[in-house]
């Protein structure tokens, strides 16, 4: 048997705007990284296969060797897969995801054909990145933590006594769907919702990645990513007052959703802003003026790839000790 620090796994998120796979060593290294664009526009079908041909040819190569693994006298077997994505996965399902087509995918099924050789685990991606976070990175030794995702949707990792909260449906810190005002209420019921995935996501509809181009279209005539619109507003009046707008915001639910968690270290990552360490400094300032209590705020240590990387912690927990199985999915109304 291999030593645990030779270990490796393969890893693969599927994200809102990319597609990532790996093979993550025990120290938390990716290597042979390969990302393609998800193109959501394809339907939910086409981007599952091409993110499992992916990890397929990242496999490939890594048991190969071409990696840059020090090789030990034998060959690099990957004998487990963590695949981090959006939504909570079920063996019949996706709920929440936010995705098209998404909701009706049996991922489980789907990885268990094409990896039978492995042992298979999946987890939500902002969870996912929390993991890594906790395993390797900036949460790490913290009891209480709290790790910030801001990206093409907005949730959030709660760490709670040194352990990753699930919540009793897997959905615990899905804060894109916190109510930003009472009228939310009744339009809830008036869109006539039945299932969790055909909710509205409040906060995350009016600050995640995919509404700042609705925004800036409304308010500068044109519509424009985030990292656009940070671009723009280094001289533009209008763009800049809008961007101040959207930051101040985000330090706004920061510090709400810290009240509810007490965490001694924040943690903001996600592929949102072009610098987290900008909105940690505004965090940090924003705490000490109106918060009783002031955590420690800093960037995610794995950047954008820390779901990617997380993905690789939750296989490597896997092996050490197999998964619980993935529970058919509970719809709304049923007992």
């Amino acid at each position: 048997m291999k030593p645990v620090g030779m270990k490796s796994v393969l890893a693969l998120d599927i994200g809102g705007t990319k597609l990532a796979a790996a093979v993550v060593g025990a120290d938390g290294t990716a290597r042979g990284r390969q990302v393609i664009g998800t193109k959501p526009e394809d339907g939910a079908d086409r981007i599952i296969d091409r993110a499992l041909d992916l990890a397929v040819a990242v496999r490939q190569e890594g048991q190969d060797g071409r990696h840059g693994q020090e090789q030990r006298g034998d060959d690099v077997v990957l004998t487990a897969l963590g695949v981090s994505t959006k939504g909570i996965t079920r063996e019949d399902g996706v709920m929440i995801a936010g995705m098209p087509g998404w909701s009706r995918l049996h991922i489980p099924a789907l990885l268990r054909e094409r990896f039978p050789d492995m042992a298979i685990s999946v987890m939500n991606d902002v969870k996912a990145a929390t993991l890594a976070e906790m395993t390797w990175g900036a949460l790490r030794g913290v009891r209480h933590g709290l790790y910030l995702n801001l990206g093409t949707g907005i949730a959030a990792g709660i760490v709670a006594g040194g352990e990753l909260l699930e919540g009793t449906h897997g959905a615990a810190g899905e804060i894109g769907y916190i109510l930003t005002d009472r009228a939310v209420l009744a339009e809830g019921g008036a869109r006539g919702a039945t299932l969790p995935e055909d909710l509205p996501a409040p906060l995350e509809e009016r600050l995640g990645g995919r509404a700042v181009p609705g925004r800036t279209s409304h308010e500068l005539g044109v519509a424009l990513t985030m990292e656009q619109l940070t671009q723009r507003a280094g001289n533009d009046e209008k763009a800049a007052a809008l961007l101040e707008d959207i930051l101040s915001e985000l330090e706004f639910w920061t510090i709400n959703v810290a009240t509810v968690v007490d965490p001694e270290r924040i943690v903001i990552g996600g592929g949102f802003l072009r610098s987290p360490s900008d909105l940690c400094r505004r965090a940090r300032a924003a705490f000490e003026r109106v918060s009783p209590f002031c955590p420690d705020v800093r960037p995610a240590h794995f950047g954008a790839d820390s779901a990617l990387v997380g993905a690789g912690a939750l296989a490597l927990r896997a092996e050490a000790a197999p998964p619980s199985p993935i529970l058919p999915t509970k719809r709304r109304g049923t007992t």
